[in-house]
């Protein structure tokens, strides 16, 4: 069973710990992810479109919206946890 819901006939929706090579900012105060790895496969992130903040409870989210040039992904980093996420692919 796919850990992905469909929201949409071109939209996935999911939560599912990913691997992220990320760049800190010397300052500690930026993210940019560079790649993620999901299901084996390593994606390389041609662009970030938007980064935002989000909170779950008392844990903070840094938020980004990224395209390997074909498709959008949502992926999440949780501070407290130190986990990445992929939480939504858009064909």
């Amino acid at each position: 069973m796919s850990p992905f819901r469909e929201k949409s006939v071109d939209c996935l929706e999911s939560s599912e710990t990913i691997k992220v090579g990320a760049v800190f900012s010397a300052k500690g105060d930026q993210i940019v992810p560079k790649w993620f790895v999901w299901e084996g496969r390593k994606y390389a992130v041609k662009e970030v479109n938007y980064i935002w903040h989000d909170r779950q409870g008392a844990e903070d989210l840094y938020c980004f919206s990224v395209t390997d040039g074909t498709n959008n992904y949502e992926i999440s980093f949780n501070t407290k946890r130190m986990v990445w996420k992929l939480n939504k692919i858009s064909e």
